[in-house]
């Protein structure tokens, strides 16, 4: 039989706490892995569109305009 006493307290079966917790962890970790790998190129997108944009400054600055 199936003790249920402590299944009120965090709502899940005494038998199956350990495992869902196990993969509850290895889902948590591929998300932030999924996250911080899609971070990567978006910061490059951000750089590259600032560097274009101070070097056109630059240009701006350094020009001879009267």
């Amino acid at each position: 039989m199936i003790d249920l006493s402590y299944a009120g307290k965090v709502g899940v079966r005494k038998e199956h706490r350990g495992r869902s917790r196990a993969g509850q962890t290895m889902i948590e970790y591929v998300i932030i892995a999924a996250v911080l790998l899609s971070i990567l190129p978006i910061g490059a997108v951000f750089l590259r569109a600032f560097r274009q944009n101070s070097t056109r400054t630059l240009a701006l600055a350094a020009s001879e305009y009267p």
